[in-house]
């Protein structure tokens, strides 16, 4: 699942070099996702599904191994909108800036609110990109079980 698809970065790129895998790309504008589907099928891509939406409306109807976002929210908030849709050991990878470790600071209290089982700080790129990627990866458990309010009795 790659949230907040826009141009297809990097949802279409992954569906390309990985023809072995279901891509669903995720936009909530009619006229993105009209580019992303003359996308797939100007490259005939049989592995991607576009769908317009946003990620908290699909929590409950689709459940994927991976999510992506790149630019698309600070990690706490799309936290709240990604976990839901992972399943238990599935990967949320976030591509931040420059920011990524204060992001991930901030985010405490929502990582573990949405049940991650791991969290951490990746860079990529190092000899073929300049600055090198840094990445948000994070791991997702079972969310944790809301109290439920005590019958009177």
């Amino acid at each position: 699942m790659d949230i907040g698809s826009g141009a297809g970065l990097p949802g279409l790129v992954l569906a390309i070099v990985r023809q072995d895998i279901t891509v669903t790309l995720l936009e909530p504008l009619l006229r993105r996702t009209v580019f992303l589907e003359e996308c797939v099928e100007a490259l005939k891509l049989d592995n991607v599904e576009v769908l317009r939406g946003r990620a908290e409306e699909l929590a409950g109807k689709h459940v994927f191994d991976v999510a992506s976002a790149r630019a698309v929210a600070p990690l706490d908030r799309l936290l709240k909108w990604a976990m839901p849709l992972l399943r238990e050991g599935g990967e949320l990878i976030a591509m931040k800036g420059e920011r990524a470790a204060d992001e991930l600071a901030e985010a405490e209290a929502q990582l573990r609110a949405s049940g991650a089982r791991t969290a951490e700080l990746v860079t990529v790129g190092h000899g073929k990109v300049e600055p090198p990627a840094t990445l948000v990866r994070v791991v997702a458990g079972r969310a944790p079980e809301r109290a439920r309010p005590r019958r009177r009795r």
